[in-house]
């Protein structure tokens, strides 16, 4: 039985049509029939504003003894917004009809009891919503059932039949299940905390705008439904963690520099082989890093979990110093590729919302000492950081060029202050940065680096000429290294002077 549909739903229409408002007489009737959810007898006018949505107010015959009184109700239950305001029959004027058809409120009049027409309805709200409570109670059954975070989200949605539902993490779709709807949608959410409130997440229902789902019962139905998800998404959180140790393991065990893979892996064979590693396998490590690579902030490891199942469901997620590691296992070199793709299509915005990069080792022919591959991609996700939130990077693409990401560049910045005080000073330098910069970039080719910079020969050399009189040892080869490091430090502090600022969250009103 599908609750949203089957439970009863009352509203004006049907409660006038064959309900306690049939012996009603309507004086103005709205176009759509309003939800009916509570009733209440209003003898003061105060009381109004102290009701809930969807109720229908019934007005005491003391209520109903001056015309202003009446007036005063509809605005209040306007205000309130008020399924429909019930009047004594001999109370209502055309004045008054006519304020219900401008606030767009529906008016009743009723010859009968007032107390009698409002004891009728609660007793009909009261039936309706018993059938709803045992409903519910089905309901809470049937998902406690479920032990896994998709089996529950699929026990909701089949419940809804079928609409679309997703557990939020600031507005990132952890997991989902039922139909995406592509038109115009209600979307209900019921807040959800983990543990002891550290992660700020929803359990959200997106429901087709066509009047067919009680969307009250809807609400219901996932605010049982979420210590469901609580408990299910705990008991994953704690299986990944058990799956994840040997992962986290791997990072303590440091290679000797000098020291071969065979004498590696023979010193820590036993331990390899009791942690699941077997020598002969070939693996690639993902390692997720954040801003502060000291704070692995352990509220975002059961977020990133979630999220990690998109792209690798076999290999856990480990939380780590500095970060979160996983290994995935790959046989061929074509599988790296997509799984590269599969990460920045899947994972790479949702890694900028959470202020997040990446970084991917190298795959190679001959099985991998896995904490060489480690390191890879710890060093990549810290070099990812230079292109900001999102960033996914692998180090077969960087290479050597990952020693410039741990140059500091404002002590860099600082020798250039010292060391070329006349260069730092001069008007024109950052066009003799780029000059000197293009010209070591093309190993001292006046001509390629010229063309790069669009600048005629003569110019280019009318440009290193001038950095030499501005103190560029530039014709002292033991120099040249350095020169080139400060350079590129100065040309990428100009460049980004030049970006447009950009907002980029650092989630810092994150738990």
């Amino acid at each position: 039985m599908h609750r949203s549909k089957s439970v009863p739903r009352l509203d004006v229409a049907g409660l006038l049509a064959h309900g306690s408002l049939r012996g009603t007489t309507p004086l103005y009737l709205t176009p759509s029939s309003a939800t009916v959810e509570n009733v209440v007898l209003v003898s003061q006018l105060e009381a109004i504003q102290r009701v809930r949505p969807n109720t229908v107010v019934v007005l005491s015959p003391a209520m109903g003894a001056g015309g202003w009184l009446v007036s005063a109700a509809l605005r209040h239950s306007w205000e309130r917004r008020a399924s429909a305001v019930v009047v004594a029959e001999s109370t209502y004027s055309n004045a008054v009809i006519g304020l219900a058809e401008r606030l767009g409120i529906t008016l009743l009049a009723s010859d009968d009891d007032p107390a009698g027409v409002a004891l009728a309805m609660a007793a009909e709200i009261g039936a309706a919503l018993s059938v709803v409570d045992a409903e519910l109670a089905r309901f809470a059954r049937a998902v406690a059932k479920d032990t896994s975070l998709g089996d529950v989200l699929k026990t909701i949605s089949n419940e809804l039949d079928g609409v679309g539902i997703s557990l939020e993490y600031d507005g990132v779709v952890l997991a989902s299940a039922g139909m995406a709807l592509r038109g115009e949608s209600e979307v209900i959410t019921v807040d959800m905390r983990r543990g002891n409130g550290g992660i700020r997440s929803t359990l959200t229902a997106r429901v087709p705008v066509s009047g067919v789902h009680n969307l009250q019962l809807v609400r219901s139905i996932l605010e049982v439904a979420s210590p469901s998800v609580k408990a299910a998404w705990l008991l994953g959180d704690f299986l990944e963690a058990s799956r994840a140790v040997p992962t986290a393991a791997l990072t303590e065990l440091d290679r000797h520099p000098g020291s071969s893979g065979s004498a590696f892996v023979d010193e820590h064979r036993h331990l390899l082989t009791q942690l699941g590693w077997r020598p002969e396998d070939k693996y690639v490590a993902l390692w997720i890093r954040s801003s502060a690579p000291h704070d692995a902030r352990q509220e975002l490891t059961a977020v990133l979990r979630l999220l990690w199942r998109k792209a690798a469901i076999r290999s856990p997620l480990a939380e780590v110093k500095g970060g979160w590691l996983a290994l995935i296992p790959v046989q061929h070199g074509d599988v790296v590729a997509q799984l590269e793709g599969r990460i920045r299509t899947r994972l790479a915005e949702t890694l900028a919302e959470l202020g997040l990069v990446a970084g991917l080792s190298t795959w190679n022919e001959d099985p991998p000492l896995l904490p060489s591959i480690v390191q890879e991609a710890r060093l990549a996700a810290e070099s990812a950081w230079s292109a900001g939130p999102g960033t996914v990077l692998a180090f077969a693409n960087l290479g050597v060029a990952a020693a410039t990401t741990f140059v500091d560049s404002d002590a860099v910045g600082l020798v250039a202050e010292l060391a070329l005080p006349r260069l730092m000073a001069c008007a024109d330098r950052d066009a003799i940065i780029s000059a000197v910069a293009a010209f070591l970039d093309h190993h001292g080719s006046v001509s390629l680096a010229a063309k790069t910079l669009d600048l005629h020969r003569n110019t280019l050399q009318t440009r290193l000429n001038r950095a030499r009189e501005l103190g560029v040892p530039l014709d002292s080869p033991a120099e040249l290294l350095s020169v080139h490091l400060i350079l590129n430090v100065l040309r990428g502090q100009a460049h980004r002077k030049e970006l447009p600022k950009t907002h980029l969250s650092n989630r810092k009103d994150s738990p």
